[in-house]
């Protein structure tokens, strides 16, 4: 196993720079498909990685969506949905197209 080896110059998979601070939070959905990634120091600063491609998603967030500062977030079981909980006292629930297709 990768990880588990002894050497001591690991080099990470894939590093992804779409934040402008650090990440507080990082959430993988059930089948570890997508990889949410989000800081609590920039408003809006939610990135959601696909983690087989090692894209991230640039049709969502957009500059629209009304994220605030993001303070928590998870996959609904199944992950056919998304809870973001922010700053402002809302809990917003995201259906995720990416499930629904299958």
């Amino acid at each position: 196993h990768p990880l588990a080896s002894t050497s001591t110059d690991k080099i990470p998979l894939k590093s992804i720079m779409n934040l402008q601070t650090s990440a507080d939070m990082l959430k993988f959905s059930d089948d570890g498909q997508i990889l949410a990634m989000s800081t609590r120091r920039e408003t809006n600063g939610l990135k959601l990685l696909h983690v087989p491609s090692g894209t991230v998603f640039s049709n969502w967030p957009t500059s629209k969506t009304p994220l605030k500062y993001v303070w928590s977030m998870d996959f609904s079981p199944g992950s056919k949905y998304f809870a973001i909980g922010n700053d402002h006292g809302k809990c917003l629930l995201y259906q995720l197209k990416h499930y629904w297709d299958e």
